[in-house]
C-alpha cells in the first residue's frame, strides 16, 4: 500500500470512529475542500504535514494518534 493510500483510509476510518463525515471533520479543521478532494482523488500523492496535522485538529487528536497504525508499519 502507498503512503498515500494509507493516509487517505486512515483518515476515514478516524473520521467514522467519531461517526463523522470526513467533510465535518475538515471544516472543523479548518481544512480547504479542494485539499481533501485532491488527496480523496488521488491527485495529490503527496499530503503536506500541516494538512494531516489541520485534519487531526479537526478530531481533537495528535499526529501521534493519526499514524498509530499498522498501516504505517
Amino acid at each position: 500500500m502507498e503512503l498515500n493510500e494509507a493516509i487517505i483510509e486512515r483518515m476515514k476510518e478516524l473520521a467514522a470512529e467519531r461517526n463523522m463525515t470526513i467533510h465535518q471533520v475538515i471544516q472543523r479543521g479548518g481544512l480547504n475542500q479542494a485539499t481533501i478532494s485532491e488527496l480523496m482523488n488521488g491527485r495529490t500523492k503527496h499530503p503536506k504535514v500541516s494538512t494531516i496535522q489541520k485534519f487531526c485538529s479537526g478530531l481533537n487528536i495528535s499526529l501521534n494518534d493519526f499514524f498509530d497504525s499498522n498501516k504505517f508499519n
